[in-house]
């Protein structure tokens, strides 16, 4: 629990205790008047008191009417449904008229949220006279909570270590990764000073300076990203060289920093056992430092190729990857020649899949007399000599370097193949991140329901369409859609049939749109959709069709605005909101224009 919270329980318990008196004792003056209104400012909070029938004696906070009625003078058994729920919540109650103190977790039978409701007895003297319960609305907690969870679990899928810290330097943030770079679990890691813990003596002072943005080139505010080598410190006291790439941001005024590491003492040892040959450091050097910079996939496929090429000094090359079909190997990036896509089957006689099964690297001086490989493959492409290297991560193969040369030449030395090993660690390193990126990316931009992008991502996208029509001059029109009585279907139905009609309605509804037109789940059941170049008479003809292929036999209403040339993205939206409202009150299923 953090202090936040603790403090509001503190402040709930403490006005719970003084509204107990107050109903106990029977006082209204303005001290308790004042208890009573701050209890009913509370946020997600009820609290309710409940006498020896089961009747609601008096009721504060957000929950002092259930769908639309006052709860207050009703019996409990009148206001709930019969169901297993209610049961174990009455339970509760009659366990308070003994004087027992409970909790539990209640979900709301008429809306989709979720309480937990701690109840204790009411006590006149030594006489119980009834129950208290405080209702807390836990729903928003309970989904920050999974979506934290989401992304912890991706983070620990990651080879490289993440650590964040607040603008204090302790550490908030620590992978599974970074367990094993550093030696430290995350119990011992957060909530400590991070230059205790991996900052080297020599480096504390400019990793305090970033902090507070004192360093050279960090700028006062906004978001700055750093990208770097640096050395750091093991619980057992090794210090080692790694890869840093930290981002560092302000969220809520404070000052926070995000950082992903590896260890690269592997690739150093390498780098020095090559100074003698200076060409092959510096291609090398500059192929692992754009793979670093890289978070795109198909720009760190490239630099692989490219790399791979330069120091074999071959003609082409190409990176192979496993085709998620499981049936054999597809052709994802290639240099000096034109394969991407081309697919080769396990079954096939082909040297990328030998290599890819083997695990081994292997050689072939003459593929035109090589009957273990693929001869038609590089008829009429003038490949003599191929060398293909597997890129492996944790032994498990994930594709294949494949480098060709135009005339013949010996088998790979060892420093070809020290290097080739050194761009196949490092490929495997960057397209994995790359794809985890790529992953978080659209987590924290798509809807899980529906697959259509989120509310954060739709309000970039606004911004964005109301730019190119401020650019263009070409008209945009802008709707929200919203399922009618969709409170009801959910209670005659049942939540997963509801959800079911938020998918189904998000597939139907792109069927009818335009490549060019933007269509978001904005929350609940309440859609927004942009069509950027539409005039009224198409806008409306398109935000009809919505509504007409609306699954399940349901109606939406709609309200559509267009931009008038000068208006931000939230009065644009604002206008349709307002529209939509118009039509819900005109009786739902139609479209009103603002």
């Amino acid at each position: 629990m953090d202090i936040a919270h603790g403090f509001e329980i503190a402040i709930v318990a403490a006005l719970s205790a003084a509204l107990v008196t107050i109903l106990l004792v029977r006082r209204g003056g303005r001290r308790e008047q004042r208890y009573l209104k701050l209890l009913d400012q509370l946020p997600n909070l009820t609290i309710v008191l409940i006498d020896r029938d089961l009747r609601v004696r008096s009721a504060y906070g957000e929950g002092r009417t259930l769908d639309g009625e006052e709860v207050v003078g009703r019996r409990v058994e009148d206001l709930l449904p019969g169901t297993p729920e209610t049961a174990a919540l009455i339970d509760n109650y009659r366990a308070g008229l003994a004087g027992e103190e409970r909790r539990l977790e209640y979900p709301a039978q008429y809306s989709d949220q979720s309480y937990s409701v701690r109840t204790a007895p009411l006590r006149e003297g030594r006489q119980t006279v009834g129950v208290v319960a405080v209702f807390e609305n836990v729903s928003q907690q309970r989904e920050l909570s999974q979506q934290a969870a989401q992304r912890e679990v991706i983070l620990d899928l990651m080879n490289e270590a993440y650590v964040s810290t607040d603008s204090a330097g302790v550490v908030t943030g620590w992978n599974r990764a970074a367990e094993t770079t550093f030696g430290y679990a995350a119990g011992e890691a957060i909530g400590r000073a991070l230059t205790d813990l991996i900052v080297p003596p020599e480096d504390r002072d400019e990793f305090r300076a970033i902090l507070s943005r004192s360093w050279p080139g960090i700028p006062e505010t906004g978001r700055f990203e750093i990208r770097t080598e640096r050395t750091a410190r093991a619980k057992d006291g090794r210090v080692f060289p790694v890869e840093l790439a930290a981002t560092i941001a302000e969220v809520d005024g404070e000052t926070v920093v995000h950082g992903l590491m590896h260890d690269i003492t592997d690739r150093k040892a390498s780098e020095a056992e090559l100074q003698a040959h200076a060409d092959d450091f510096a291609a090398l050097a500059e192929a692992v430092g754009e793979l670093a910079r890289s978070t795109v996939a198909s720009a760190a496929r490239e630099t692989i190729c490219r790399a791979a090429m330069r120091l074999a000094g071959a003609d082409a090359a190409a990176l192979i990857e496993a085709d998620p079909s499981g049936t054999g190997l597809r052709t994802t990036a290639s240099e000096g020649i034109d394969i991407v896509g081309e697919f080769v089957q396990f079954t096939e006689p082909a040297g990328s899949v030998r290599a890819f099964s083997s695990r081994e690297p292997f050689f072939v001086a003459d593929v035109a007399v090589e009957e273990t490989v693929s001869r038609s493959f590089f008829r009429g492409r003038d490949f003599v000599s191929v060398y293909w290297v597997p890129v492996l991560d944790d032994g498990q193969a994930l594709g294949v370097i494949t480098i060709g040369w135009h005339r013949q030449v010996e088998a790979p030395a060892e420093r070809l193949e020290r290097l080739m090993s050194l761009i196949a660690a490092e490929a495997a390193v960057a397209i994995e991140r790359a794809a985890l990126l790529d992953r978080l990316e659209r987590m924290a931009h798509t809807d899980d329901l529906t697959g259509l992008i989120n509310r954060r991502a739709w309000d970039h996208e606004l911004e964005r369409e109301i730019g190119r029509a401020r650019r263009t001059g070409s008209p945009l029109a802008v709707a929200m859609l919203d399922l009618d009585l969709f409170k009801e279907y959910n209670d005659r139905h049942g939540h997963q049939a509801g959800d079911r009609v938020l998918r189904e309605a998000a597939s139907a509804w792109r069927t009818v749109l335009r490549d060019t037109d933007l269509l978001a789940r904005y929350g609940g059941e309440e859609f927004a959709v942009a069509l950027p170049g539409c005039d009224l008479e198409h806008a409306g003809f398109l935000v009809d069709r919505l509504r007409e292929v609306t699954p399940a036999g349901q109606s939406c209403s709609a309200g559509l605005a267009f931009w008038d040339g000068e208006e931000v993205a939230d009065r644009l939206l604002g206008r349709a909101d307002t529209a939509l409202y118009e039509a819900k009150q005109r009786g739902r299923d139609r479209t009103v224009v603002a």
